[in-house]
């Protein structure tokens, strides 16, 4: 089998887990990364379902985790703070936190839409390899 993009694509076989990366001379931080598994149809046997996942690589989840918790904790607990002074009837500029903390939010949710467009080409290679992949395998 000779597939256009295999010198882009390398991978990883875990039981019925595959995970489809792009190769290391054409990779970036944005590149997605393809997340597979291949089980027997239960109701059809002979069979097969593929379900899969196609997204950021473990390291971009967890720096956004990371982020939107840490923001989402220093808002609450910040904003929590002035708000029981505005309760008390005093003035407390900490109530501006939870502003800030949803717009440093709002500007990591646009971080991570510029970096979704940066890997769109790649998410359609890794698309393509998988049609052609099962298209190959059904003609045999």
């Amino acid at each position: 089998m000779k597939l256009k993009q295999q010198n882009k694509i390398k991978g990883k076989v875990i039981d019925n887990h595959i995970i489809l990366d792009i190769h290391d001379n054409e990779i970036h931080y944005w590149s997605p990364q393809l997340n597979f598994r291949i089980e027997e149809d239960d109701e059809n046997k002979g069979q097969s379902i593929i379900a899969g996942l196609i997204g950021p690589r473990p390291k971009v989840w967890t720096l956004f985790v990371f982020i939107y918790f840490s923001l989402g904790i220093i808002g609450f607990f910040v904003s929590s703070i002035g708000v029981s002074k505005w309760m008390l009837d005093e003035y407390s500029p900490t109530l501006w936190a939870f502003p800030v903390a949803v717009l440093f939010m709002l500007t990591a949710n646009k971080a991570g839409k510029y970096g979704e467009s940066l890997g769109k080409d790649q998410v359609e290679l890794l698309k393509q390899f998988i049609r052609d992949l099962i298209a190959e395998a059904v003609k045999n």
